[in-house]
């Protein structure tokens, strides 16, 4: 990837009156000045596989300031140490707004945020491909920004790839140049950095509704026209709870398999995993969640990646609740299925860290620690378990406390916050509730300090089956849906009987044919189990998987 001029910031030196916050993994100077905006003018190149300037005589960067129409030389200096860039600004009023040009180049082992692809790795096998993942602290490798979620800025774009491909963006395309392939962006709403996303590749789209659109490679289209079919009907029921919809267009991509996510919540453009294709659409659970983040977590953001379980904690939350409100007749149910699934996920990311790990707390240290390191399940599942409790057990209404997650967007829609900005709005929203021990439930690792009941008829028959002394059977096994024999697998894999065994394995795949699953979740928890006994039968399929699925 070449660039001409990749990135014209406008840089904003910040009046006192501006929010400071703390972050510890980021390697900008965040609170005395703030990106506003960010122009990219990007050239592709699969052939050298970096962000390269164009034709400069050395290999350094130059920096040129543009302020009421005049243009200077900056001076800066190299942080090897930190791998920082320090340019220096003086006699800067405070809330001015000054123009930097940069330009520079990745390195092609270095740059973490992007993902080149050869034809081979791709699903139709024809073109290369290239895809971003800036999430959490890789947008600093792939241009000159400031690192962190606490600063949000727009954007505006100019790609150009060779053809036939196709270049698609966290934003708005605004034009299209036949003659040279190139691809116009803009993002109107100011997004943290980890939210900017690129991909390019031989892609073609398909309307699922007047505002969203399903884009892919050729061969898996059909398959993602029939699995997302529903989309418009999950947007509208999100609407209906949180909110309307700020960003204009829902797109979103379905990458190749190797995409090392379930989902990425880059907004107008979502990030999607082909293992979601399952055909009989048991999995639509990830597309709501990442619609989701639409409100929680792109609109409402967390200031720094130590309180990353209010976007994903409150995403999960109110993906089970949107769930259940789909579903007009079973509701309740749906959802406190849901909310168990989440909880026995949950169970399993404490075993492997260990109850006493401090990444098992809510809220946790980050200093000298990569976010990635740190990052499982737990701000998902145990920030969701949290809301659980605030509602059913603190709050004690459902409708009321409905109010308060559409008051709580508003309050802090277009905002950063942490996680005392959250306790004091919710105790300030409800002066009249019971106290919440927030120490135990933020700051102690381990399960949460109270055990919910999601007893549910759906999921009773699972964990029936799951302590039955004898082998669960074709019958049994066929009245369940899909995501009631994903759980039934979670309750076997944390089941700590000695019954779980090599023989119990076998006879399960004898009476139940376990290869036939298409879902991935089904399938990576079978693999799962059989690797734990050493039941031998699915290897082949085992390496498959773990060569394809990222």
């Amino acid at each position: 990837m070449t660039t001409n001029k990749s990135s014209n910031g406008q840089l904003k030196n910040e009046s006192q009156s501006t929010r400071l916050f703390y972050d510890p993994n980021s390697l900008s100077s965040f609170n005395g000045y703030r990106i506003v905006h960010t122009h990219f003018d990007l050239n592709i190149d699969f052939n050298t596989n970096i962000l390269d300037v164009e034709p400069l005589n050395n290999e350094l960067c130059e920096f040129l300031l543009k302020s009421n129409d005049t243009e200077k030389l900056l001076s800066f200096q190299v942080d090897i140490e930190r791998e920082s860039l320090i340019i220096k600004i003086n006699d800067l009023s405070k809330d001015s707004i000054i123009s930097i040009i940069i330009y520079y180049s990745t390195s092609n082992t270095k740059c973490t945020a992007l993902q080149w692809l050869t034809k081979e790795q791709t699903a139709d096998r024809k073109y290369p491909y290239m895809f971003s993942q800036c999430q959490a602290i890789h947008a600093r490798s792939l241009y000159p920004c400031q690192d962190t979620p606490g600063v949000k800025s727009t954007f505006t774009a100019k790609i150009t790839c060779p053809k036939p491909l196709t270049v698609l963006m966290s934003g708005l395309q605004t034009k299209y140049d036949e003659n040279t392939n190139t691809f116009y962006f803009e993002q109107k709403q100011a997004i943290p950095s980890y939210l900017i996303a690129i991909a390019v590749g031989q892609l073609v789209s398909y309307d699922l509704s007047p505002c969203i659109r399903v884009w892919t490679e050729p061969s898996m289209i059909k398959q993602c026209q029939y699995e997302f079919e529903d989309a418009e009907i999950f947007l509208t029921a999100a609407e209906q709870l949180l909110g309307e919809y700020q960003w204009k267009r829902y797109d979103f991509l379905v990458l190749p398999p190797s995409f090392p996510y379930g989902g990425m919540e880059n907004p107008c453009m979502n990030f999607l995993t082909p293992t979601l294709l399952a055909g009989d659409r048991s999995l639509i659970s990830t597309i709501v969640h990442e619609m989701t983040h639409s409100w929680t977590g792109n609109l409402v953001t967390n200031e720094n990646w130590e309180h990353f379980w209010l976007n994903e904690g409150f995403t999960s939350f109110i993906e089970a609740k949107i769930l259940g409100n789909l579903d007009k007749t079973n509701g309740k149910e749906v959802r406190r299925f849901h909310a168990a699934q989440q909880w026995e996920d949950l169970k399993t990311s404490i075993d492997t860290w260990g109850p006493t790990h401090p990444y098992t707390c809510l809220v946790y240290r980050l200093n000298n620690i990569d976010p990635d390191d740190a990052y499982s399940s737990v701000q998902y599942y145990k920030g969701a378990a949290l809301l659980w409790h605030l509602e059913q057990n603190i709050v004690g209404s459902e409708s009321n406390f409905d109010e308060f997650l559409r008051s709580y967007i508003i309050k802090f829609g277009r905002k950063i916050l942490n996680t005392d900005d959250f306790i004091q709005y919710f105790e300030s929203y409800f002066p009249q509730v019971p106290s919440v021990d927030w120490q135990s439930w933020l700051y102690t690792p381990g399960m949460p300090p109270i055990t919910h009941d999601f007893s549910t008829q759906l999921e009773q028959q699972c964990r029936q089956l799951a302590t039955q002394q004898s082998s669960i059977t074709k019958e049994q096994m066929n009245m369940l849906n899909a995501k009631q024999v994903a759980y039934l697998l979670n309750l076997l894999l944390n089941n700590q009987q000695s019954k779980i065994n090599y023989d119990y394995i076998k006879q399960l795949d004898i009476n139940c044919d376990m290869s036939k699953y298409s879902n991935c979740e089904i399938r990576f928890r079978w693999y799962q189990l059989c690797i734990r006994v050493k039941y031998e039968k699915p290897l082949d399929d085992i390496f498959k998987f773990l060569e394809i699925i990222g």
